[in-house]
This record gives C-alpha cells, sequence and structure tokens, in this order.
C-alpha cells in the first residue's frame, strides 16, 4: 500500500479538525447557557423593578410583599451566579476554541508548505528533463546540419 508523503500529517489534520469542531461546538453551547443566564437574570431585575410600592394595606400584605421580594432577591442572587459561572466556561471555552483552531492552522500550512515544495522540486525536474530532451534534439540537429554540410563544421 502507497502512502503519500503527507499521509500522517493529514490523520493529525484530520484530529485536529474534529477537535476544533468539538471545541467550537463546545463554545456555541457555552454561548447559549451565558446568554440564557443573562436573560434570566433580566427578567428577575425587571421583576423586582415592576413590583408596586406598598402603600396602604394591613399587615400580611406587607408580608407577603416583602416575601415575596425575598424570594425575587434570592433568585436574582443565584441567577447572577450562575451568569457569572456561565461567563467563565464561555471564556474558557473560547480559548479552547482559539488554542485548537491555531493547532490546526499550523497542521494544514504545514500540510501545504509541504505541497507546494513538492510541486517546485517536480517542476525543477520537470524543466531539467525538458532541458535534457532540448539538449538532445540540438545535438541531433547539429549532427545533421554538419553531415549535410559534408563533414565541414
Amino acid at each position: 500500500m502507497s502512502r503519500s508523503p503527507d499521509s500522517h500529517l493529514q490523520v493529525v489534520a484530520r484530529v485536529r479538525g474534529v477537535r476544533e469542531r468539538d471545541s467550537r461546538l463546545g463554545l456555541v453551547t457555552a454561548l447559549h447557557e451565558e446568554q440564557a443566564a443573562a436573560r434570566r437574570v433580566a427578567e428577575l431585575q425587571e421583576q423586582l423593578a415592576s413590583m408596586p410600592a406598598h402603600t396602604v394595606g394591613d399587615l400580611t400584605d406587607f408580608a407577603a410583599r416583602q416575601y415575596a421580594v425575598a424570594a425575587i432577591g434570592h433568585a436574582l442572587g443565584t441567577a447572577r451566579g450562575t451568569q457569572e459561572s456561565a461567563s467563565l466556561v464561555s471564556l474558557a471555552a473560547r480559548e479552547q476554541w482559539h488554542v485548537d483552531r491555531t493547532r490546526l492552522a499550523a497542521v494544514e500550512s504545514l500540510i501545504e508548505r509541504r505541497a507546494q515544495a513538492r510541486a517546485e522540486e517536480h517542476g525543477r525536474r520537470e524543466v531539467k528533463e525538458l532541458d535534457g530532451i532540448a539538449e538532445d534534439l540540438w545535438r541531433r540537429n547539429a549532427g545533421a546540419h554538419t553531415r549535410d554540410r559534408g563533414g565541414v563544421a
């Protein structure tokens, strides 16, 4: 079985490509989770801001409102913590994707440079071969030309 000169690099490139794709998908997932957490924080802040002020009513109404405010405040604190965690996960996912993308680009660049070097070497061999053919033709023509002149050059 014949293998191309870069077959091992092609395998490395495929593995790096899979890793890059996986880390990109991880980044997308992390960004979605971060956005969802930010929406939840915004919703809770809106709920808290839109609660009517206690103006009149009995102590039971006041206690119920305070309980609701405390519950929303607690949920908001938890949601902010979740948003901060999601932000850190997104940052880590972005850094990992960048590393994987850079590694893939390095392998692809190496494969491309090697292919270009092989093409240049092939071109040089072809030019050398064509020069040899041209030299042979020139010698044949020069020999025929001297024979046509009667052997006198």
